[in-house]
């Protein structure tokens, strides 16, 4: 019996479980977006200084106009300066549409060393490299607004109306991931 189990482990559960998955297309399509930017991956956080210091990541301020930035625990408040730029534009066109609103920033631009460990507490968090550490991504929570957390479908709803607009005309990706639910962007 102890045989027939073995055996069936050996042919079963590693094609369940150790296979590697290739990373999809449309990852791959976020990944080269993220890296267009040209400061490469995010080492640690004294390189995360030097690219600030070199003006190639622009400080994200705490409050502004339609958003919030959340408690950054494995992240930064940097984006390149591309970024920054559509950050406050898509705020804007949120207070546009949703009236004097704002939305939460969850996430922004993490080291490796900040994937790594957010991928100890959040097993949706990327194995392979992550659009955030290139400085070109951040995630706006569908369920924050106005410093309540809590479903507001009617402000989800304009939100997620302005992120199509913006990634129709060529300026972002989006995926709204349900485990961490919020609209993952990353600036093309």
């Amino acid at each position: 019996m102890y045989r027939i189990i073995f055996v069936l482990f050996l042919f079963v559960f590693p094609t369940l479980s150790f296979a590697q998955t290739k990373p999809s297309k449309k990852y791959l399509t976020h990944l080269n977006a993220a890296k267009s930017h040209n400061i490469g991956l995010v080492k640690d956080k004294p390189h995360l200084d030097r690219l600030v210091k070199q003006g190639k990541l622009v400080s994200i301020k705490q409050r502004g106009y339609g958003y919030r930035i959340d408690k950054l625990t494995h992240s930064h408040p940097y984006l390149v300066p591309k970024g920054r730029t559509v950050l406050n534009a898509i705020a804007r066109d949120f207070v546009k549409v949703a009236g004097q609103n704002f939305f939460v920033v969850t996430s922004l631009t993490r080291t490796e060393a900040d994937q790594k460990r957010l991928r100890r507490v959040n097993s949706n968090a990327a194995s392979n490299d992550s659009s955030h550490c290139f400085g070109s991504a951040l995630d706006i929570s569908y369920i924050r607004f106005n410093h309540k957390k809590q479903v507001n479908t009617k402000l989800e709803k304009k939100l997620e109306g302005v992120l199509k607009q913006y990634q129709a005309q060529g300026k972002i990706y989006f995926v709204k991931e349900r485990y961490s639910r919020c609209f993952h962007i990353i600036i093309r």
